[in-house]
């Protein structure tokens, strides 16, 4: 088709595109998003440590892009280096996982206590039949250490849980 053939009708149509307007997505009513988040991006950025068997295990927190999204790496240099992003999204707030097996799962705020924050499976993305995920986790704070509780689903469906307790080594910087 030519081109001046087809002009006139992609100016009718993009001008009643440009009619429409856009509905911006509602925000979500008040949840537990925003007193999680001020809990994790005030408390947990810096080094914290565990003992381990060859020696101290430092796992680490940092704010990124302008305070908007909270990043944990754990195991740095090891090979089971794993990352997960915390991040807000209005007043929800969401972790993603980046699992040393492949898998992304992504874990939505449920509950938030008075020194407890708890997350809860919603997806994930790129799993193997054969591989267990993350399907919840709770930080449990208590002065200059918490405790990180993680329960992973097996691929038969069972759970297992491991809580980790960790002291702060040193402040953000």
């Amino acid at each position: 088709m030519p081109l001046r053939r087809f002009f006139p009708f992609a100016v009718v149509l993009c001008g009643a595109c440009a009619r429409v307007p856009l509905a911006a997505a509602p925000l979500p009513t008040a949840g537990p998003g925003a007193p999680a988040w001020e809990r994790l991006k005030h408390g947990l950025p810096g080094a914290w440590s565990m003992p381990g068997k060859n020696g101290p295990f430092v796992v680490s927190y940092k704010l990124i892009s302008g305070g908007s999204a909270l990043v944990e790496e754990w195991g740095a240099g090891t090979p089971h280096e794993t990352e997960t992003v915390f991040y807000p999204d209005h007043s929800d707030l969401l972790l993603t996982h980046y699992c040393a097996q492949g898998n992304q799962p992504r874990l939505r705020v449920a509950e938030v206590s008075g020194d407890a924050v708890v997350f809860r499976f919603v997806d994930v993305t790129n799993r193997g039949p054969d591989q267990s995920m993350l399907v919840e986790r709770t930080l449990r704070f208590a002065g200059d250490s918490f405790d990180d509780t993680e329960v992973y689903r097996a691929p038969d469906g069972t759970n297992e849980t491991t809580t980790y307790r960790f002291t702060r080594l040193r402040p953000a910087q």
